[in-house]
């Protein structure tokens, strides 16, 4: 699967409010907040320090500059973006 920018990945913190989640970036060291597109519980997948992968975006209208993509958990990739499904799905076939 493309994205149409690089992912950077990073180690989960937290998830907080539905929305947001604290990634602890591996290349800077820092720990961001990023946007959670996806509103469910995601039950399993919010263990702390799990590998995510988040989407930087330096749309300077949005408020967050990163957004979560993908949570690795027990070595399998979880997309939890909701507006992908249909990308991964159609790449997969």
């Amino acid at each position: 699967m493309e994205f149409t920018k690089s992912l950077v990945k990073g180690k989960l913190v937290k998830r907080y409010k539905r929305f947001f989640v604290d990634v602890k970036l591996s290349k800077e060291k820092k720990i961001v907040t990023a946007h959670c597109p996806n509103t469910g519980s995601m039950k399993g997948l919010l263990d702390k320090d799990n590998d995510v992968y988040v989407l930087p975006n330096n749309n300077p209208k949005r408020k967050l500059k990163y957004g979560l993509e993908i949570i690795k958990t027990r070595k399998n990739l979880v997309g939890v973006n909701t507006h992908m499904a249909n990308r991964i799905a159609q790449h997969a076939l």
